[in-house]
């Protein structure tokens, strides 16, 4: 909790802190609460970890230059951070990541690399090169700077609603949902810590329900920001922090994703649709109010939203 806190404070000015919002749609005997993390510096919940990685390293490593992996997001992050603090970003994404995405990373100032295949292939390029060149590499999800960025979203929230009882999280290699527990268990210990997953997306929720590493298959998904496996420092730390891991359809998200943008006027990528999806589709079960649910993200290409815009 003393990295969180540390987190916090260098992330001033930095990292906007975004509204927590009631949501009357969701609101029934349990009030809902969106944390709404796409209107943050890059649309994304993932410059907040990506920035105390990068602000905590030593300069002479820095000078070395960075390296990442990212289906995105965090690439984002990355870049913006290595522009604030003057340094050079080399960021390894695969080659289906949305062009909202790449473009951003891009325009940030970062080189761009695309890989084929998925997350897991970029992750696995991006280390080879940091190896060999000796570039510091800035982990998506399971560094401890990393994590501690991403849980002030979470501190944010128990600030704000310190009565919560439930904190819905996307799911992906852990970081946002490992934050969010390490908060939760500090500050409000009775609150339950859920994280939400698809079944295209499940290398988590399998890993943890068989007690080690393990990764499911894994097929085309509007959660691109959700894909890939996770790793044993990871799955060991959401072992301790995090209650459950659900599963929601593909489907469930797509009307997710139109419910918010017609309903709520917001703008939510699949990644962070999740935890309406389950909240909507029943897969959390009964839920204690007051809850929050965090949506961790915008960058969703316009043709992919007019697509789910358009679908019943």
């Amino acid at each position: 909790m003393a990295d969180v806190l540390a987190a916090a404070r260098r992330l001033e000015g930095i990292a906007r802190r975004t509204p927590l919002e009631r949501c009357d749609g969701l609101s029934g005997e349990a009030e809902v609460f969106l944390k709404l993390e796409g209107m943050q510096r890059t649309g994304s919940f993932k410059l907040r970890g990506a920035y105390n990685r990068v602000a905590t390293l030593a300069p002479e490593v820095r000078a070395r230059g960075l390296v990442t992996a990212s289906a995105g997001n965090h690439g984002q992050g990355v870049a913006l951070s290595a522009r604030l603090l003057g340094a050079r970003a080399l960021v390894f994404v695969p080659a289906g990541a949305p062009e909202t995405k790449r473009r951003r990373i891009a325009r940030f100032g970062a080189e761009l690399v695309l890989v084929e295949g998925g997350y897991d292939e970029a992750h696995a390029a991006a280390e080879a090169h940091a190896a060999e060149t000796g570039a510091a590499f800035a982990h998506a999800y399971s560094d401890p700077m990393t994590v501690a960025g991403q849980a002030t979203v979470a501190l944010e929230i128990l600030r704000d609603l310190p009565e919560v009882q439930t904190l819905v999280v996307p799911v992906g290699g852990g970081g946002l949902v490992n934050g969010t527990g390490i908060v939760a268990r500090a500050l409000a210990p009775e609150a339950r810590v859920v994280g939400v997953q698809t079944h295209q997306t499940a290398a988590m929720h399998a890993s943890l329900a068989a007690g080690s590493l393990c990764c499911p298959p894994q097929g085309a998904t509007l959660c691109e920001g959700l894909s890939g496996e996770t790793d044993a420092r990871s799955l060991e730390l959401a072992r301790r922090v995090v209650d459950e891991v659900v599963l929601v359809r593909e489907d469930a998200v797509r009307r997710a994703m139109r419910w918010l943008f017609v309903e709520e006027g917001v703008v939510a990528e699949g990644s962070a649709a999740v935890g309406v999806a389950a909240l909507r589709e029943g897969a959390i079960g009964d839920v204690a109010g007051p809850a929050a649910v965090i949506l961790s993200g915008s960058n969703v290409d316009a043709a992919r939203l007019a697509d789910v815009l358009g679908s019943d």
